[in-house]
């Protein structure tokens, strides 16, 4: 790996830990009403997000263009969704308490995140983890806690959007601690290791 893409692979876990701090550290804010310091948060977030997908796209593209291309268009998309959950939050920053409509507000952001941070991020985590483990550039028991986590996520999300099981609760964070787990293994490892030389695969 030349000098410049270890740059880009150590730049890319550091900003996957970046996420990791400032989504737990936005719902303590939020939980506190410390909503000015939450929606700031969500933004180096959302940034954290849109940086690790530009990076991962510029490290994996020659592996597999299509692949490396919908995984950052979707962590694009993401922090797109996390950028816009922020708007309601700011509403009620600068609305009196006693307007009817905040717990729509507040609603409203809790819809965003499971959408941005819930189902979004399982389809590009699973197409990230497929890509990893074809192009053979990390452990393949990472690439796959990657793909099992993603799929977990996907499927915990979606039972929660139909009131399948409780949103928030102990099995939805249950499902979220394999990729949570990948998150943090594959941040460290870009920083500690870098990609090893890729293998260009057959299919996009």
């Amino acid at each position: 790996m030349t000098r410049r893409f270890r740059a880009y692979a150590r730049t890319a876990g550091i900003l996957y830990l970046v996420t990791h701090v400032t989504s737990i550290a936005a719902v303590a804010a939020f939980a506190a009403n410390e909503l000015a310091l939450g929606v700031t948060l969500e933004l180096l977030l959302a940034g954290g997000c849109l940086g690790t997908g530009i990076l991962l796209w510029l490290l994996l593209r020659s592996a597999g263009p299509a692949r490396a291309a919908t995984f950052a268009g979707l962590r694009a998309l993401e922090a797109s969704v996390i950028a816009a959950s922020t708007l309601p939050m700011l509403a009620l920053l600068w609305m009196p308490a006693s307007t009817p409509v905040t717990e729509s507000f507040a609603a409203l952001h809790t819809a965003a995140f499971l959408v941005g941070q819930g189902l979004v991020i399982s389809v590009n985590t699973v197409v990230l983890g497929w890509l990893l483990l074809e192009a053979r550039v990390v452990p393949r028991a990472l690439a796959a806690l990657g793909i099992a986590g993603g799929v977990l996520v996907l499927a915990s999300n979606s039972a929660q959007l139909f009131d399948l099981i409780p949103q928030g609760g102990t099995i939805a964070g249950l499902c979220a601690v394999p990729i949570f787990a990948f998150e943090i293994w594959f941040a460290i490892y870009l920083i500690a290791v870098g990609l090893r030389p890729q293998n260009p695969v057959p299919s996009p």
